[in-house]
């Protein structure tokens, strides 16, 4: 048995192995052509999709209605920034107040009982530090037992009755100095 020998078989591989490795790097190429051919046609469908959702949009906010609302919303969105700017303030106040709760109910229950019957209170005013009292009396002694009780009070530094005037019925003042911290 003979075989022939073919001297050209080493060159004839060569050239199937060639034209298979061509055969995959087309394909290759084809399927990535498909690919990107696919992708950019999703993409350019769903980019003119959102183009036309935005003019649509667009279309909707320049309809007068829609533009009421936005400049009520706006007016709205202002005077509710104004308020809150109020409250923020107002809020501040407050506790500024609370925080000079200098003159207590219990205080002014206590100047009101050091009053005589003779004495009525006509004004008070009241400041950080300070308490002034516009009052009346039907006699001189009831003035300086104001004096004497006002005195006598644990909160009260200083008090000071100002310029008495009248006959019969005497107006004056009285001013009283807080110590501090009470």
């Amino acid at each position: 048995m003979r075989r022939d020998i073919n001297f050209f078989s080493p060159y004839q591989g060569k050239k199937k192995e060639q034209k298979n490795q061509n055969i995959y790097t087309y394909s290759l190429v084809g399927f990535m052509a498909v690919f990107i051919g696919g992708t950019l046609a999703i993409n350019s469908f769903s980019l003119f999709k959102v183009e036309k959702g935005i003019e649509d949009y667009k279309a909707k906010l320049n309809d007068s209605a829609i533009q009421e609302k936005v400049q009520e919303a706006n007016k709205v969105a202002k005077e509710l920034e104004i308020l809150s700017r109020y409250e923020k303030d107002l809020t501040s106040i407050y506790k500024g107040v609370e925080s000079r709760d200098v003159v207590s109910n219990e205080i002014l229950n206590m100047i009101s009982s050091t009053l005589p019957t003779e004495v009525s209170f006509n004004s008070l005013n009241v400041t950080n530090t300070e308490i002034t009292i516009q009052a009346t009396s039907s006699n001189r002694t009831a003035i300086a037992e104001v004096q004497y009780n006002l005195k006598q009070l644990n909160n009260i530094q200083e008090v000071y009755i100002g310029a008495i005037s009248g006959d019969t019925k005497y107006t004056f003042d009285i001013r009283c100095t807080l110590k501090d911290g009470e």
